[in-house]
């Protein structure tokens, strides 16, 4: 106590305060800078599945649209056979299947053909199936075309 019996109080932070302050806030920015670089590196794969994703949906339309194509013309019987012929790359597997009465798939080995093909697209964590099926017969000329 000074004379005349007044406490005098200092306000503020001492220095072992400050130091702790510094290093837990040290601390938390570094656990702060794993995360987030963690996060910031796994944020490509939702743009590379999206990527992958759009391209393999790009090529099923691609496909539809040459089946449309060929279903059109004037013998559509051709179409499935095609369709078959054509590559469209490593992603794409095509295959002739037939239903049972159970309605379960049953793949048709080659030689063996049947009026619906299927086709797989696939992508990474993806998969894309369509059927086309010879669903035209060869008809008159004036008859209207399949519609995409």
């Amino acid at each position: 106590m000074k004379k005349g019996g007044k406490r005098r109080f200092f306000s503020g932070f001492t220095l072992v305060e400050v130091i702790v302050t510094i290093l837990a806030a040290a601390i938390m920015g570094v656990i702060f800078i794993q995360f987030m670089g963690t996060a910031m590196s796994r944020s490509t794969e939702a743009l590379e599945n999206v990527r992958d994703e759009t391209n393999a949906e790009a090529l099923m339309e691609q496909i539809v649209a040459d089946y449309v194509l060929e279903i059109n013309k004037a013998d559509p019987t051709l179409a499935l056979k095609a369709i078959e012929d054509r590559n469209y790359g490593p992603n794409v597997a095509k295959a002739y299947i037939n239903f049972d009465a159970g309605g379960v798939e049953q793949v048709l080995v080659p030689p063996n053909k049947s009026r619906t093909l299927k086709i797989t697209v696939q992508a990474p964590g993806n998969r894309l199936v369509t059927l086309l099926t010879e669903s035209r017969q060869a008809g008159p000329p004036d008859s209207p075309p399949v519609a995409y």
